[in-house]
């Protein structure tokens, strides 16, 4: 507990927007917000999770948040333009009876400048508030510039059809990754883009492309039903923004041999791990649909963003396997166990696997990232361990 004092009635209204703004315009690398009643506002960025008050002593107030900062802020600023006078009205009619219901309730903010915000309103702590907003820039990061290896660049901008699934921890770039992707179809190719979204988190402007988002809880009931609905809406390009279920992995490995590009993100620790993770959904039509997706899959992309040694933004590395050569044979068969040991032991070519190790190592050789988080994020330690100086990992233990 901060021995703060929270700030006044009147700014109750204010404290938290006020903090946030400060945020948005002051700091490029923070990628998270979090709030708890009866602790100060909280910051994920490159240099850690820290206090607010702490990276801007001199623009925002140590102060311990109540209940009643977070339901003025959600009453006055994310609800767009509606700005309600009843704050107590407000929390008995829209925000308690969704906590009741679900515990939690989800909302997003446009119009933030050059950001959005994405809301997770949760109960904690035996019945205290808890608000996480996840900041995600409007501008999508053009395809050449996310620091992708140049075969999968290649693969990327070349294929029209076909399965790609983007994986990783939370937070690790995907949605940024998939949605560059369809900039590149919209800005390059005519077609009818879909989306099947929770949330929609960056708003495609369609340019030569008809462009769908479709939210689920929204729009769309699941995103099951969102798939099975897209694959009839004409699309030339889709992507569903997790696999939970059967028939979302199936319509999934199914849709990229439909003539789309079909794109998955979901999250996952590594590059077989994810292929096992959609096939176990599929239950007992798991060979049948191990054979679907040897002939579908494209490339599977493991991605992380590790922060820079400075604090001040992250860098982009990935794991790639691409269904090529002795990969399709693993897949054709479901030897996971081979395919790991042939990503492990090194024995596949840059055509089939590219590790992140490689540009993990440089970075940390350059001075950019500490060597704690390149063993952090890698998905082969012993592979990283090999490549990085032996003084930095015996530093690191």
């Amino acid at each position: 507990m901060t021995s703060a004092s929270a700030p006044s009635d009147l700014d109750q209204r204010t404290a938290i927007a006020a903090a946030v703004k400060h945020a948005l315009t002051s700091a490029s690398s923070i990628t998270d917000i979090m709030i708890h009643e009866g602790r100060p506002i909280m910051a994920k960025s490159a240099s850690g999770t820290r206090p607010l008050h702490e990276l801007f002593p001199e623009g925002v107030p140590d102060f311990a948040v109540t209940k009643d900062h977070i339901v003025h802020y959600l009453a006055g600023y994310v609800e767009g333009d509606v700005k309600h006078t009843n704050v107590q009205q407000y929390w008995n009619e829209r925000l308690r009876p969704i906590l009741q219901a679900r515990r939690s309730a989800n909302f997003r903010l446009e119009g933030r400048g050059p950001y959005s915000l994405r809301y997770s309103l949760f109960l904690q702590g035996g019945g205290d508030l808890g608000l996480v907003m996840r900041i995600t820039p409007t501008r999508i990061t053009p395809l050449n510039e996310l620091s992708l290896p140049p075969n999968l660049l290649q693969t990327l901008t070349e294929a029209t059809t076909g399965f790609i699934a983007i994986t990783g921890p939370s937070g690790s770039g995907k949605t940024a990754t998939a949605m560059s992707i369809l900039e590149w179809h919209n800005t390059k190719h005519s077609g009818h883009i879909v989306t099947i979204e929770d949330p929609v988190e960056v708003k495609l402007v369609a340019k030569k492309c008809i462009v769908t988002q479709r939210e689920v809880g929204y729009d769309v009931v699941s995103f099951a039903d969102g798939m099975r609905e897209a694959l009839r809406m004409s699309p030339d390009v889709m992507l569903t923004s997790e696999i939970r279920d059967a028939e979302t992995a199936e319509q999934a490995i199914q849709g990229g041999e439909s003539g789309s590009l079909m794109l998955a993100t979901m999250h996952g620790k590594s590059v077989a791990g994810t292929l096992r993770k959609i096939l176990s959904y599929t239950g007992s039509s798991a060979s049948v649909m191990r054979s679907v997706l040897a002939g579908s899959l494209l490339a599977v992309v493991r991605q992380a963003l590790v922060p820079s040694i400075k604090g001040d933004r992250y860098f982009m590395t990935a794991d790639v396997i691409f269904n090529t050569g002795s990969v399709t044979r693993f897949i054709e068969t479901g030897d996971w166990v081979g395919l790991e040991a042939a990503i492990r032991e090194e024995k596949l070519p840059a055509s089939e696997y590219i590790s992140m190790n490689l540009r993990l190592a440089d970075l940390v050789k350059r001075g950019e990232i500490d060597a704690a988080e390149a063993l952090r994020e890698t998905s082969d330690l012993p592979g990283l361990r090999k490549r990085l100086p032996k003084g930095l990992v015996s530093c690191q233990g």
